[in-house]
């Protein structure tokens, strides 16, 4: 009597714990992001001479690394940086700008505030020549990186 009464009740335990709800399938199709992903995600954003607005053409990757973020439990870093053309004072704030319009983005799409740290560099840290268009579009960047927390 004590085995078939045990037995029901381990029944009705494993039957309450284990019930497929929403939760449970949320977790089943939870996508996971490999370090071939993530670094996709994180190769720098270029921009447009003298504008600090993310072009379109970006808005599908930021929308999988908000993903990437939300469910990963990351924080992004955020660097602006701008082309040698121009002023000093106003490269800083313009790479400002280039970084927070991505952070703007982020948010929009559900990533905490708290979650993004951005930080200007002006046109003091050139990946390319700035005595060519195409290295100065190299310069014209955000990059991005990632940190897990736990």
């Amino acid at each position: 009597m004590k085995t078939k009464l045990l037995g029901i009740m381990v029944m009705l335990f494993l039957s309450l714990g284990f019930r497929a709800d929403g939760d449970i399938n949320k977790i089943k199709n939870k996508k996971t992001y490999d370090a071939a992903a993530l670094s996709e995600l994180t190769k720098n954003l270029e921009y447009d001479f003298d504008k600090p607005a993310v072009r379109a053409a970006y808005y599908k990757k930021l929308d999988e690394l908000a993903d990437a973020v939300k469910s990963e439990n990351y924080v992004v870093s955020l660097r602006g940086h701008a082309d040698g053309i121009g002023a000093y004072k106003y490269n800083w704030v313009l790479s400002d700008k280039r970084a927070v319009s991505v952070k703007d983005y982020l948010v929009s799409k559900g990533v905490k505030t708290d979650r993004v740290v951005t930080t200007p560099f002006g046109s003091t840290i050139p990946i390319a020549s700035n005595k060519t268009e195409s290295g100065r579009q190299k310069n014209r960047r955000v990059e991005i990186s990632l940190k897990k927390i736990s």
